[in-house]
């Protein structure tokens, strides 16, 4: 299975947001990384069927732009970046809401394990009666995520799933996803910020620049110093761990020099 891309552009007013992109995305983990409005939230809204872009969207040989929006809920789980929700259902409720598809007036046995495992895969069981407007953002974060994967979607698109996570729970999340590709061949595309958690988990790395695609492949490819500095604009050392991962360490070249002056005035 592959999601491909093929020529989109997406003007907002009268500026080009994002330009010429053309990508071929296979069922396992894509990073999708850049600086804040290098356009990579707007790309995945074109994904599935938010904004209205040119050119074309394929799935397994299927035009997704032109089919309609259930097309997209039954084939994609999709987590926006910004995710509130005041409603006063319980957890557990909330997360059954994400097979909505195959809910009845009652819910049956096979259902209501599948809850029960997700909640458990989750940490969240011991939240499963409380009313989710009662959450922490990060409790919520986690539950919505729950909703979007449990009715294990061919393509999962996430945008900074990772907000309002403690590390424990990043770590946690990006182990589930990562199986989940690999287990159900799910095509899964994640925007984050953080470099080093693309390097550890993702198969692969887009990076954009200014609506465009500037570089991508696998870790060891895309991610190089001179991408750092162009991107970031700051320098970085990149050594590899036991585990044969990169590890990009930055530099804060203003720190280092005012560092340099106040040891010479000692």
């Amino acid at each position: 299975m592959s999601l491909k891309i093929q020529d989109i552009n997406y003007k907002h007013s009268s500026k080009f947001s994002l330009k010429n992109i053309s990508l071929t995305l296979d069922n396992n983990v894509t990073a999708i990384i850049g600086p804040n409005g290098s356009g990579k939230s707007t790309l995945i809204k074109c994904i599935v069927n938010m904004y209205k872009c040119d050119g074309e969207i394929y799935y397994q040989g299927e035009n997704i732009k032109k089919h309609k929006k259930e097309f997209i809920k039954e084939k994609v789980g999709y987590l926006p970046q910004t995710s509130q929700n005041d409603a006063s259902i319980t957890v557990f409720e909330a997360v059954l809401l994400g097979l909505m598809n195959t809910l009845t007036l009652r819910i049956n046995k096979k259902q209501e394990q599948k809850v029960n495992d997700i909640l458990d895969a989750f940490e969240l069981q011991h939240l499963a009666r409380n009313r989710i407007n009662e959450l922490s953002g990060g409790q919520l974060q986690m539950v919505l995520l729950a909703q979007s994967i449990i009715k294990e979607p061919e393509i999962l698109i996430l945008d900074e799933p990772l907000n309002n996570l403690d590390i424990h729970r990043q770590f946690s999340l990006l182990n589930i996803i990562s199986n989940l590709a690999y287990e159900k061949k799910m095509i899964v595309i994640i925007v984050m910020h953080d470099i080093n958690l693309a390097s550890r988990y993702a198969d692969n790395i887009v990076v954009m620049k200014e609506g465009k695609v500037y570089t991508h492949g696998i870790p060891k490819k895309v991610l190089t110093k001179e991408m750092i500095r162009e991107i970031y604009k700051i320098d970085s050392e990149i050594y590899v761990n036991k585990q044969g991962k990169q590890v990009i360490e930055f530099v804060d070249i203003a720190a280092e020099t005012e560092k340099y002056k106040l040891v010479s005035q000692i």
